[in-house]
């Protein structure tokens, strides 16, 4: 099928193997295939004309023809059970093209596990908690093509709670709030709650909680901050906290408590710290630590943190950390230490592979060693109650923007998203790789921790050009 006429398709180029519409082209003869008939190699998506070495002549020309015949009608079955004989909801009209979803099945091992079929439109820096029992997913960005990711792109509004224990998704009730991405979320017990967040239309400073054991949502009380995205946040046990954040064209210094008993908001008390977005924070059960980011304003990463008692209503600086100032970077509370590592430079010329553990009875820092993983910025990251789990993540070769991660559109074109992870274990001060997956890289997933496995589902993901995804996988370490 090689040196024939690429047909056109609505939206994109056809499969000459299935005739159905793709985003697809083989990496090494640039054929339009699908995902029935891409197969996933170190390099890219081929087709299985070039996926593996041609074969052998064979002396019975005709049992070679029936081989071929054989094997794409088990590759179109495979499909067709893929895609609806697991019970896969429909899926309403995207605003874009969802990436296709080329699956792992059995080659994921003991380790690697896929999730059924959400339903969903593909998405990335959607709001996700971990309820005890249930994944809740709401809202985040759903683009593709050359100006992907940007705040200008569609935002959803719409949901899924995925239940690991039997593995199945059902919608979540219609939301009050208008669609947006990256907003501030704490699950409280019994309620999600989203917060502020970007949309195509603007900031948002408004939030609504959810209930999934009534499947409905209820408005916040109004807030005292100012319309931001990317807040710094953590859930107490009685508020949710939300400190700094960015508009357009700075960064925000200050922060609020919300009571979900009262429905009712409180300011802090100044912090020392300068205005940020895109830093590291995490509640060690009297405080809520925040460390890095950057100042939209002045153009520069931050390596400094404070720590907010909200029972006293008082900060205190932290000691100074041996890394780089950085946006992005991966971290999570073991109950004792802030582990952070990995992240990026506000213009994305620069992405950092070390890491620090920052333990604040002690109020002090030190280095981790060397990952065995290239450096990277907003990949998958969870506590295992044993391990610091990273998987993914995104670097942006040849970045020529002047904002961070979240305001590097229009002009990106070339993005890499990464298909590996790493965990550290505190215990040993050791890292390892994480078995492989088949699975296309992403950056940007959303991702939890359910007591047994770490689920990451969506992410932005690179094809042919970088598009939403809708799969999903679990990894049991």
């Amino acid at each position: 099928m090689e040196g024939g006429d690429v047909a056109a398709a609505p939206g994109g180029l056809t499969c000459q193997r299935h005739g159905q519409p793709t985003k697809i082209t083989c990496a090494t003869c640039d054929v339009p295939i699908c995902p029935a008939c891409a197969v996933r190699t170190q390099v890219g998506l081929k087709c299985p004309d070039h996926a593996t070495p041609p074969a052998p002549p064979r002396s019975n020309r005709s049992q070679t023809v029936i081989g071929i015949l054989v094997v794409l009608a088990l590759a179109g079955l495979i499909q067709v059970v893929r895609t609806t004989g697991r019970g896969d909801p429909a899926r309403p009209p995207c605003p874009t093209e969802t990436a296709p979803d080329v699956g792992i099945g059995a080659e994921g091992g003991t380790h690697w596990k896929e999730m059924s079929p959400s339903g969903l439109c593909g998405r990335y820096n959607a709001a996700q908690v971990w309820t005890g029992t249930q994944l809740l997913v709401w809202g985040g960005e759903n683009c593709a093509g050359a100006a992907c990711p940007t705040f200008r792109a569609p935002h959803l509004v719409d949901g899924a709670a995925y239940t690991p224990a039997t593995d199945r998704w059902r919608k979540l009730a219609r939301s009050p709030l208008s669609g947006r991405a990256p907003a501030a979320v704490a699950w409280t017990g019994t309620e999600m709650v989203v917060w502020g967040g970007v949309n195509a239309d603007g900031f948002l400073a408004d939030g609504a909680a959810y209930d999934p054991a009534r499947d409905r949502w209820r408005p916040l009380a109004g807030s005292p901050l100012t319309p931001r995205n990317r807040p710094m946040s953590a859930w107490t046990g009685r508020e949710l906290l939300v400190w700094g954040g960015n508009d357009l064209d700075h960064g925000f210094a200050d922060g609020a408590a919300y009571d979900p008993a009262a429905d009712r908001w409180r300011p802090f008390a100044p912090s020392p710290l300068a205005a940020r977005t895109g830093g590291v924070a995490a509640w060690t059960g009297r405080e809520l630590v925040v460390w890095g980011g950057v100042d939209l304003g002045a153009g520069a990463e931050l390596r400094d943190g404070a720590a907010y008692d909200p029972a006293t209503d008082r900060w205190r600086a932290l000691a100074a950390a041996p890394l780089a100032g950085r946006d992005g970077p991966a971290s999570a509370w073991t109950g004792r230490e802030l582990l952070v590592w990995g992240g990026n430079t506000i213009g994305g010329n620069t992405f950092y592979g070390d890491g620090a553990a920052y333990d604040p009875t002690a109020d002090r820092w030190r280095s981790l060693p060397n990952a065995p993983v290239v450096a990277r910025t907003s990949p998958a990251a969870v506590w295992s109650g044993r391990e610091l789990l990273v998987w993914g993540g995104i670097s942006l070769p040849g970045a020529a923007d002047n904002g961070p991660l979240d305001r590097l559109i229009e002009r990106r074109t070339s993005l890499t998203p990464l298909e590996d992870g790493a965990a550290y274990d505190p215990a040993t001060d050791r890292w390892r790789t994480l078995e492989p997956v088949p699975l296309l890289g992403r950056g940007l997933p959303m991702a939890v921790w359910d007591g047994d496995s770490m689920l990451m589902w969506g992410g932005l993901v690179v094809v042919s050009s970088p598009a939403s995804s809708s799969e999903g996988v679990r990894y049991r370490p």
